[in-house]
């Protein structure tokens, strides 16, 4: 979108997205024309350059300080959950549902008709019908 300034006769153009660029330390955002850059002297062949975003990080750093254990630095609110995130929630699992099916021998009717019963009604039959396979056994000797 063209904006007419009317008090400078010029056409403004919405601004570009400004490029961030990561604080090696403290991973905070650096805006252009903010903070420090080091290259070390160490590695000419491939110059890195390291941008800090304030002299404390470069401090820091320069005295060999692991990031993880400063306890304001993303890095370590990151490692300790200190930062309130949108964590994704795990999909529960959907429960296994029992399904009677019919068995060899036995349709699902009868399976339901059986455990329709009560147990002692069972038992009162089972016992019924043990006697009675012992009355046939009795009968052939």
């Amino acid at each position: 979108m063209i904006v007419f300034n009317h008090y400078c006769d010029k056409l403004l153009m919405p601004p570009a997205a400004m490029r961030t660029i990561e604080c090696e330390f403290s991973h905070f955002a650096v805006h252009p024309g903010h903070g420090r850059r080091y290259v070390p002297f160490a590695f000419l062949s491939t110059k890195p350059v390291l941008t800090f975003s304030r002299p404390k990080c470069f401090a820091l750093y320069m005295r060999k300080k692991n990031p993880r254990f400063i306890p304001w630095t993303r890095t370590y609110r990151r490692i300790h959950r200190k930062t309130t995130t949108d964590r994704v929630n795990r999909r529960r699992a959907a429960r296994a549902v029992k399904v009677q099916r019919a068995i060899v021998g036995a349709d699902l009717s009868y399976i339901q008709e059986v455990r329709a019963t009560r147990k002692e009604d069972r038992s009162a039959k089972a016992k019924a019908v043990r006697a009675e396979v012992a009355e046939r056994k009795a009968a052939k000797k």
